[in-house]
């Protein structure tokens, strides 16, 4: 399915791989700029309909705040799982022994 998008001079409906108004002529935006005004459009709805932003955008918003934080702060805790710190070692191991081959 081919989402529609309408030329900012005419408002007339065209097709998002479309460079040119197929009625005035006028260039179009480039699907990247449509694609952060579809965005952009669906948080104004949300926020209009009395809702925040989407549960996934906050956690995403909540995540890279968390990373950022601990990124500034410079602590990065060693993580304690049996299993991880086996798999990390197993594919250490693996890499070292590839590299010993070159």
């Amino acid at each position: 399915m081919v989402a529609m998008v309408y030329c900012p001079s005419c408002s007339e409906q065209q097709d998002d791989e479309t460079r040119f108004c197929r009625f005035c002529g006028d260039p179009l935006p480039g699907a990247e700029i449509m694609a952060k005004l579809r965005q952009e459009a669906l948080a104004l709805a949300s926020v209009r309909a009395g809702h925040n932003l989407s549960a996934a955008q906050s956690e995403s918003d909540k995540t890279i705040q968390l990373v950022e934080r601990n990124a500034s702060i410079n602590t990065h805790k060693t993580v304690n799982n049996g299993d991880h710190k086996q798999s990390t070692q197993q594919a250490t191991n693996n890499l070292k022994n590839l590299m010993q081959d070159f």
